[in-house]
């Protein structure tokens, strides 16, 4: 089994390594805005906007993450 990883590491095979994204807060703190969100229906309007709130930014701060590991990632071609 080693030796397969050695052999396509050496012909330069990109599909050797595999990526793990980072660790994130970012989908627990989209839960709790869209919790906050639901409360804020029922209880009262400012919760519900303020839960709005930090959905949004929550959700850009994801996005926004998400964007600039992708643009990070090492182009590959695929000559299979």
């Amino acid at each position: 089994m080693a030796d397969e990883h050695d052999e396509h590491a050496a012909n330069g095979d990109a599909h050797a390594h595999i990526h793990m994204p980072p660790n994130s807060w970012s989908p627990i703190n989209v839960a709790l805005a869209l919790a906050m969100c639901f409360i804020g229906a029922l209880a009262a309007t400012w919760v519900w906007v303020v839960g709005l709130i930090w959905l949004i930014a929550s959700l850009y701060a994801w996005v926004r993450a998400a964007r600039s590991e992708y643009l990070e990632l090492p182009e590959t071609s695929n000559e299979h």
